[in-house]
């Protein structure tokens, strides 16, 4: 196991880039643009990007191939942390080091830790066989076909609500719009 996996720095928010190709570009604007007008409700870490050679070392070491998704998230950021909701994308060192935990449910082996959520032990996987993100809460599991559509589920969880923004809303009526074209 490469042992060089130290903790990320954090980006300064008003110098981050998002990278525009990516799948989550518009959700990480909007936190971060939330993050930046409205720091007593919401609140945005995000480490240093990890470069490609230590994404690939980490998918070498352990064996695991990251989803295009997710290696595009940790080129743009070694993890993040969000609040309100708590929720942490974890750096690849402790990606790393939650290999090796064993959970109580189910058939776990297919399955990634790559964060947590609300503190209480609601778990974000990433199943290796389908290439999905999935949240685990005490039985209950929510599967999300990318990061984006996890961090845009945050938003409408955890930030619809509580700040008032344009941005916000124009954001939650795309979401209102998508939800009733599917019914």
């Amino acid at each position: 196991m490469n042992d060089d996996f130290s903790a990320p720095m954090m980006q300064d928010l008003d110098k981050v880039v998002v990278p525009q190709n990516a799948d989550f570009s518009e959700e990480l604007s909007l936190l971060i643009h939330l993050a930046k007008n409205y720091p007593d409700q919401v609140d945005l870490e995000l480490n240093c990007p990890a470069s490609d050679e230590r994404i690939a070392g980490f998918e070498s070491d352990n064996n695991i191939r990251l989803t295009d998704d997710l290696r595009t998230f940790y080129a743009f950021a070694d993890g993040l942390s969000f609040d309100p909701g708590s929720v942490d994308l974890f750096p690849l060192a402790t990606v790393a080091e939650e290999l090796d935990t064993q959970w109580e449910w189910g058939d776990s082996r297919n399955y990634i830790c790559i964060g947590d959520m609300i503190g209480d032990g609601m778990l974000i996987l990433l199943d290796r066989d389908s290439g999905k993100i999935v949240t685990y809460d005490h039985g209950d599991e929510v599967v999300y076909d990318s990061v984006s559509l996890l961090l845009g589920g945050v938003i409408l969880d955890f930030i619809q609500g509580e700040v008032d923004d344009d941005k916000l809303n124009d954001y939650i009526s795309q979401w209102e719009i998508t939800d009733s074209d599917e019914n």
